[in-house]
């Protein structure tokens, strides 16, 4: 996975890395106006470039203009900002209120303990951002996420892989903490309080020179954090046990005799190369079709668990969906019947699977009726 990543999105990251350091530069020439600027007009393209990876790392070829999604539309604008902006907000007035606690204290723990508390904020901020850095992805998987429900699932996930994303941080430092080694090699008799400065200054992987290190260094830390939210994403794609717990709760509600002659523990439970689902139907009946929540119909299908959380499936069914549902939506009268389907295939470990949907609805006073079907391609 990480190679089919590196593969993917390496290349990508280089170019992001250098656009935002050659921005970044520019735009803090102009002082407050220009960081006001990056506040605002870089979380929206921040989301757009996630959405990016995502579809390049699953096979599709995205086109530059997909950059802007997250700026099409008032509201994608704004959660945009919120979503990817909020962690670093955060941890930047956290670490201001403590800085300014301590000095209306006047706490002076050893000389030169200032440029020691800049550092040790610094990286304190860093940790607190974690808690908020699944925020733009989860976003850009699922732009119908809530923020509460994205900061929740963020926070929930940075805990559970903390120590991974640690390790991300200090691989991407371990340029600064050599070049901060090497220097202080040379001349033993810098003293403590040069050191936490020297180490204040080479934090930012921006401080490293030259430039095309630089460059370098910052596409690592994109390319790895991107690789290790992936990665957890394709981990978390499901509670492993849901299967499990939902059919527990199946055999309990079912008859004794039906219980008998129904295996309690299948082996795709805990082997999940033996779950063999591959064919499904679903048909809803509902008043509102834009309303209904296809994702949750599509995990309510007896299907592989591989299958039902597939990233591609999973992305293309919610588009197909969203665009049946608004199109039929659009007629002024169903008299006589309409209808509109559509489909789409995606190949897993070498299965082509074809997923359609069928909208119907037969006239003015009858629900509209949904046929979810996923079934192995005819081509197999």
């Amino acid at each position: 996975m990480i190679k089919k990543s590196f593969k993917r999105t390496f290349l990508p990251s280089v170019v992001a890395a250098m656009a935002v350091i050659l921005l970044s530069f520019s735009f803090w020439y102009f002082g407050i106006f220009g960081r006001l600027a990056v506040l605002i007009a870089a979380p929206p393209v921040y989301a757009g470039f996630y959405g990016y990876l995502f579809k390049r790392i699953d096979g599709e070829n995205p086109g530059i203009s997909s950059l802007f999604d997250c700026c099409r539309g008032v509201g994608k604008f704004f959660k945009s900002i919120v979503m990817v902006g909020l962690g670093r907000l955060v941890a930047e007035a956290l670490s201001m209120w403590v800085t300014i606690f301590c000095a209306s204290r006047n706490f002076n723990f050893f000389e030169g303990s200032d440029v020691t508390v800049k550092f040790v904020l610094s990286v304190l901020a860093d940790v607190c951002s974690l808690f908020f850095l699944f925020m733009p992805y989860l976003y850009v998987k699922d732009g119908n996420i809530r923020i509460d429900a994205a900061l929740k699932k963020s926070a929930g996930l940075a805990l559970k892989y903390l120590f991974v994303f640690i390790a991300v941080k200090a691989a991407v430092l371990l340029p600064s903490v050599i070049d901060v080694a090497v220097s202080f090699s040379l001349d033993p008799d810098l003293d403590f309080a040069m050191l936490m400065d020297y180490l204040q200054t080479a934090y930012p992987v921006f401080a490293i020179e030259p430039l095309p290190i630089n460059i370098l260094t910052k596409a690592f830390s994109i390319w790895a954090e991107f690789t290790a939210v992936y990665c957890i994403f394709e981990r978390e794609r499901d509670n492993m046990l849901k299967d499990f717990f939902n059919k527990f709760k199946k055999d309990i509600d079912t008859s004794d005799e039906t219980a008998e002659d129904t295996p309690f523990i299948e082996p795709y439970d805990f082997c999940i190369e033996a779950d063999e689902r591959f064919s499904d139907e679903k048909i809803i009946e509902t008043e509102n079709i834009r309303g209904v929540d296809i994702l949750a119909a599509l995990e309510e299908m007896d299907l592989a668990f591989d299958v039902v959380n597939h990233f591609g499936i999973r992305r293309k069914l919610k588009k197909m969906f969203d665009d049946l549902a608004f199109e039929i939506g659009e007629f002024v009268t169903y008299e006589g019947g309409r209808s509109i389907e559509n489909s789409f295939t995606e190949e897993i470990d070498e299965r082509e699977f074809e997923v359609s949907a069928e909208i119907s609805k037969a006239s003015d006073y009858e629900p509209f009726k949904l046929i979810l079907r996923v079934d192995i391609s005819e081509e197999e």
